[in-house]
């Protein structure tokens, strides 16, 4: 049985989108996810995807040069698609890293394995919080669908990026940090106060040594904050990513619009 070249050329552009998106998507990213599962899943899923596709390629994909064109746009196209999904964890990052800079636990930070950065013990523990919320809501369902409905959104060869992607990008910015400045809120006011508690009480007992003290205490008020409050990350997120679903068909749209 003879090979088409066109059907293998569309699976390769295919395979280049999905892998390039799982390579950036939340949790597929993650580093205990290896890249040989990566490249397996990416297979899998271009497998599945080439026979329902209909647009198939375009009339100037005759020529290698054409071809490369086409496998860098595919590349930016999976790494836009996985970049609108890590918007969902910036806001746990935020809230994450200003809690524990007002908690004091910035002077234990250590390299997060999802991010591969360096972050504090209560960044790393919301992220994994966050994850596990993640795939209990069914969230890597619907990043998996929105790469699969991209390809019916935007065709082979068909992303344009124009300014309406910078202001979605701006305002997807702005609402992250607003979301981790409200989830860190409750935390940094009591934080806060706790050290204006214990600036009073330098003032009246000077002899008092203040950092064996003040830390202790602040990790125990912080603790038992995160318990408090742990209900209410969790809610906030769950609103993040029902609104992410909400846009996703919009933001597809972005990409074919110039």
């Amino acid at each position: 049985m003879p090979i088409d070249i066109a059907h293998v050329e569309l699976f390769v552009l295919v395979f280049i989108r999905v892998a390039s998106a799982l390579a950036v998507l939340p949790v597929f990213s993650h580093g205990a996810v290896t890249p040989m599962v990566k490249a397996a899943l990416s297979a899998a899923i271009a497998l599945l995807l080439v026979p329902t596709l209909t647009s198939g390629l375009p009339a100037t994909s005759g020529t290698l040069p054409d071809f490369f064109l086409l496998a860098i746009r595919e590349t930016l196209c999976g790494i836009l698609l996985g970049f609108a999904g890590q918007f969902l964890f910036y806001a746990i990052d935020i809230g994450g890293q200003l809690i524990g800079f007002q908690a004091g636990f910035s002077i234990v930070a250590s390299i997060d394995p999802n991010t591969e950065t360096q972050s504090t013990v209560l960044t790393q523990v919301y992220n994994l919080t966050a994850i596990l919320v993640f795939l209990a809501i069914d969230g890597h369902h619907t990043m998996l669908r929105a790469v699969a409905d991209s390809f019916h959104s935007i065709p082979i060869g068909g992303l344009a990026v124009g300014s309406s992607l910078s202001e979605w990008t701006l305002n997807a910015a702005k609402t992250a940090l607003a979301d981790g400045i409200r989830l860190a809120a409750p935390i940094m006011v009591t934080l806060l106060l706790t050290d204006v508690g214990l600036g009073i009480l330098v003032r009246v007992a000077p002899q008092m040594n203040i950092f064996v003290v003040g830390f202790p205490l602040k990790i125990g008020i912080t603790l038992i904050m995160i318990g408090t409050t742990l209900g209410s990350v969790i809610a906030i997120f769950t609103a993040q990513y029902a609104e992410f679903g909400r846009q996703i068909p919009g933001f597809l749209r972005l990409l074919t619009t110039p």
